[in-house]
């Protein structure tokens, strides 16, 4: 019985030390348990600390100016001066802009001055040079055509005749001049002192003949030579398909061994500039403005003034001559008549 109730008593004391070992190993477990999770309740503050609101990507930024974030709340420094915008995010230049204005109020008068200085004298230098040449000739052109027509003055070609007498003279062609000098004569017919000096337009590549000439007027022509139709002085005629004014006819001349002049029925004229017809409202001027150089086709050209001078002041008998001759550049320059604009259909010089 004894040995009965000690196994009782014994198998009771087991049982209790085994309750009381289970209740440690659980205390043991649930507080194994709590600590764990009391170490992840420490970990969370700092995993929450950790992500800062970092705006501008560039340049160092003092964490401190800044509040963590929580869980959907963001909070922005007192010294921001308007919130960020959501059509900022995706331009980087003005997430920049924004950033700067919000971290370093500083940065602004350190980078704008730099620059403007920059740009504003790159674009002035630029703008100005290419604004000014291009605005000056295109108005010059422009004004200067609607001014001409009203500029043009004929009077400047107005030129009373040299009052000479209707006589013999002795003239002179000068084709490397492109200048006629009329000479006075002596009482034997030889050339005298300078009278008269003219502009003109012989023929081109050496198609004026270089000779000695004889005028004669129409009446004397026609006693002198009978096979011919041909006057010696025209008013306004046709000569190789187109018209001139104020014919002076020049006969080719010899002397033969006794010293008789001998005309022939070769000619060359003094003619004024060509017309496109028998009108004096016709006048070409772009063949007027040539005078001056060799151009023609053999006769002399001059303008309307010196070719109604020839023919109504040279008498019969008087000696044309056609030479080389020299350059007399300061004597052209002089004599040059100022070219006229395409629409005067008359020769300025014609007072007649």
């Amino acid at each position: 019985m004894f040995f009965c109730a000690d196994k009782r008593s014994k198998n009771s004391v087991m049982r209790a030390v085994t309750v009381i070992v289970l209740m440690v190993a659980a205390l043991l477990l649930t507080a194994l348990f709590s600590g764990c999770s009391l170490n992840n309740n420490s970990a969370e503050p700092e995993i929450t600390r950790e992500p800062l609101i970092v705006i501008t990507p560039a340049g160092s930024i003092d964490p401190t100016e800044y509040i963590p974030r929580t869980p959907n709340i963001v909070t922005v420094p007192p010294t921001a001066t308007r919130e960020p915008d959501p059509t900022d995010e995706p331009e980087e230049t003005g997430a920049d802009v924004t950033a700067e204005k919000t971290a370093k109020p500083t940065e602004k008068p350190t980078e704008k001055p730099t620059e403007k200085p920059t740009e504003k004298p790159t674009e002035k230098p630029t703008e100005e040079p290419t604004e000014v040449p291009t605005e000056v000739p295109t108005e010059a052109p422009t004004a200067e055509p609607t001014k001409k027509p009203d500029e043009f003055d004929p009077s400047i070609y107005y030129r009373e005749e040299d009052d000479l007498p209707y006589a013999r003279y002795y003239i002179e062609v000068n084709v490397t001049a492109q200048l006629v000098r009329v000479y006075s004569v002596d009482d034997e017919g030889n050339k005298d002192s300078l009278v008269k000096t003219m502009i003109c337009s012989s023929g081109r590549d050496g198609k004026t003949p270089l000779r000695t000439w004889i005028v004669l007027d129409n009446e004397t022509q026609h006693d002198e030579i009978t096979d011919t139709d041909f006057l010696s002085h025209y008013d306004f005629e046709w000569v190789k398909g187109c018209a001139v004014q104020y014919i002076t006819r020049m006969w080719k001349a010899e002397w033969d061994d006794n010293g008789k002049l001998k005309v022939t029925t070769s000619s060359y004229l003094f003619h004024s500039t060509p017309f496109d017809s028998k009108d004096k409202n016709t006048l070409r001027a772009e063949d007027w403005n040539k005078l001056g150089y060799a151009v023609s086709d053999g006769c002399v050209r001059l303008c309307v003034r010196d070719a109604h001078w020839i023919y109504s002041h040279v008498a019969p008998y008087s000696v044309v001559r056609t030479v080389e001759g020299e350059k007399d550049q300061e004597t052209w320059n002089a004599l040059k008549l100022p070219d006229i604009p395409e629409y005067v259909k008359k020769d300025p010089t014609d007072v007649y």
